[in-house]
């Protein structure tokens, strides 16, 4: 994955009974508890903006540099996105984080179908 990808850390204290929850619906969904909670966090915050919740500040860093180019080209090289960065940009392009997701995950399946195929040509 490019340094663009890359955001802030944050670390986090849960509770027992809240990480171990988390960590299920992780293993449920092929996912790391990490990632989860920062697709879960990055979601709500998104929410909390365009609520008006959280005042608007400099759009720059709310905004991560990722555009459909970029996505594309990452899903070309096999690289996969993460649930963060499809957040973003399902949010730019105004489609539901779902569609890309998808797209994402048949990428992900069609490459690890790729190494037990022969060659045809």
């Amino acid at each position: 994955m490019s340094e663009r990808g890359k955001g802030k850390r944050l670390y986090l204290t849960l509770p027992n009974g809240i990480y171990e929850a988390l960590e299920r619906w992780a293993e449920s969904e092929e996912n790391k508890p990490a990632s989860l909670g920062a697709f879960i966090i990055e979601r709500e915050v998104r929410e909390a903006l365009e609520s008006g919740k959280i005042p608007q500040g400099n759009k720059n860093s709310t905004s991560a540099p990722t555009d459909l180019k970029a996505f594309l080209t990452q899903l070309a090289c096999g690289e996969l996105p993460t649930n963060g960065q499809l957040v973003i940009l399902a949010h730019d392009l105004g489609v539901p984080t779902e569609v890309l997701m998808e797209l994402r995950d048949r990428v992900r399946q069609s490459n690890g179908n790729k190494e037990g195929r022969i060659d045809e040509t």
